[in-house]
C-alpha cells in the first residue's frame, strides 16, 4: 500500500505533511490516517469544497479563483502552500478537481490539479479525468497523490 510506504518514509526523515482537499473531500488523509502512529507525521487537514470555503479557511486569494477558475493549477498551488503554512507542516498538499458527473459553473472537463508543497519549492500535476466515473476518479487522484509523494521523497 503506498500510505503505508509514504508512512514510513516520512518518520524515517522527520517529515509532517498536511492536506487541503476538495474533490478527494478527505480521502487522501484517511488513507495515511489508516496507520498506526499516523499521529507522528499529520499536522492537519482541511476539507474545503466551496469557492469561499478555500477563500476563509485555506486564504486562497478570490482574484485566483476568479482569474483561475476554482479547479486550476494556481488555486491547487495556493492550497498546498497555504495549507503547509497554516499547519506549520514539511510537505503541504493541495486538491482541486471536478469528479462529475455534472460540471461546476467554472469547470470544462473532469479533471484535477494537485501541488505538493514543500521547503524547496512546489511541484503541480494535472489528472484528466474525462474516462472515469466519480468514485473511480477519486480512487485514481488519491493513488496518483501517493505515488508522487512517494517519488518526491
Amino acid at each position: 500500500m503506498s500510505s503505508k510506504k509514504l508512512f514510513k518514509k516520512l518518520v524515517e526523515k522527520g517529515l509532517t505533511i498536511a492536506f487541503a482537499e476538495s474533490m478527494t473531500g478527505g480521502r487522501v488523509t484517511f488513507d495515511l490516517i489508516k496507520n498506526p502512529g499516523s499521529s507522528k507525521v499529520i499536522q492537519g487537514s482541511i476539507i474545503a469544497y466551496s469557492n469561499e470555503q478555500k477563500h476563509k479557511l485555506l486564504n486562497v486569494n478570490l482574484d485566483t479563483i476568479i482569474t483561475h477558475a476554482s479547479v486550476s493549477k494556481e488555486v491547487a498551488a495556493e492550497m498546498a502552500i497555504n495549507i503547509k503554512n497554516i499547519m506549520k507542516s514539511s510537505i503541504g498538499v493541495g486538491i482541486t478537481g471536478n469528479a462529475g458527473p455534472s460540471l461546476q459553473n467554472d469547470t470544462y472537463k473532469k479533471e484535477v490539479f494537485v501541488a505538493i508543497a514543500t521547503n524547496t519549492g512546489i511541484e503541480s500535476y494535472h489528472l484528466d479525468l474525462n474516462s472515469y466515473t466519480r468514485l473511480k476518479s477519486i480512487q485514481k487522484t488519491n493513488h496518483f497523490i501517493y505515488e508522487k509523494l512517494n517519488q518526491l521523497l
